[in-house]
């Protein structure tokens, strides 16, 4: 675990005994396995979040699975295996949409967790020019993203394609199962083919000795990428799952998610053919404001 991982880690661990969570009466402790689908992009900073929670919760234990948020939610609604799922945390309102929507969560426990933003990398030794988003038009090799058709991390890429005017399409563009395929693509040593990639910041954060952020495009060409957790109403395990849900959207679990690059939430935008609404974000936000005020009013 690298150092600014320990020190927060350690620093939230201080927390919990101060001030932080309390103790649960020995009849409401969490216990046993619970079940965690989420995104690629959390493999790391997920399990030393678990860490921290098992410190008060040293009975519980977990089975993560990382993969494409779009993949996850696909599994989750069919789950021909009946396989016991407590806790989903994918990138993207989206799929908890779905989730919702088919009535798959379990009311009152879904929130915002973290936030995160998207870099533009290369293979630490490319001599390949990238200081736009613009300049990806002009590599001779090819462009990697993550697959739109289940990848977040790709919807978004594209996105911030079509705000900044350019249009790649394959076979110069090419695609990876989630976002760390992506990465792992970028820094494959053997991989001759691609010249750059887009994923997300703590993803480029994990292995930077073998890839280098070229560049890091502005925020306001892309939607607010955020992560999201909720119990799923299949839970077999719901004390825990809830208990430990409740955790990942403390302030202790975000020290930790912030000592990988991740950041505070910030809701998404409405979205127009590709083009942030930002105007009509503001707008819906003013009117969720004044219909709160009118709701207090009354009470």
């Amino acid at each position: 675990m690298k150092k600014r991982h320990k020190l927060a880690l350690a620093s939230a661990s201080i927390a919990l005994g101060f001030g932080g969570i309390q103790a649960k009466p020995a009849e409401a402790a969490a216990v046993g396995p619970v079940d965690v689908y989420a995104a690629a992009s959390l493999n790391g900073s997920l399990q030393a979040a678990e860490a921290l929670y098992k410190l008060s919760n040293p009975d519980v234990t977990f089975n993560n699975t990382f993969g494409a948020s779009g993949t996850l939610v696909n599994q989750i609604l069919t789950n021909t295996d009946n396989r016991n799922i407590d806790v989903f945390f994918p990138v993207s309102e989206a799929p908890l949409d779905t989730l919702q929507s088919n009535g798959k969560l379990v009311a009152g426990t879904r929130q915002d967790v973290v936030g995160n933003t998207l870099a533009i990398i290369q293979p630490t030794n490319s001599t390949v020019p990238i200081s736009s988003v613009q300049d990806l038009v002009n590599v001779t090799r090819n462009v990697i993203i993550g697959n739109p058709a289940t990848v977040p991390a790709g919807q978004f890429a594209q996105q911030l394609f079509r705000n900044s005017g350019i249009s790649l399409q394959p076979p110069k563009l090419v695609y990876g199962t989630d976002v760390r395929d992506v990465l792992n693509q970028v820094s494959s040593i053997t991989n001759d083919t691609i010249d750059a990639g887009v994923v997300y910041t703590t993803d480029a954060l994990t292995q930077p000795d073998l890839v280098k952020i070229a560049y890091t495009p502005p925020t306001n060409l892309y939607s607010p990428i955020v992560y999201g957790s909720a119990v799923l109403a299949q839970s077999q395990n719901l004390n825990a799952a809830r208990d430990f849900n409740s955790f990942l959207g403390s302030p202790q679990a975000f020290t930790v998610f912030q000592s990988y690059g991740f950041t505070k939430p910030v809701p998404e935008p409405l979205t127009i053919g590709g083009t942030i609404a930002a105007g009509l974000f503001g707008v819906a936000m003013k009117r969720k404001a004044a219909k709160a005020k009118a709701k207090a009013a009354v009470n």
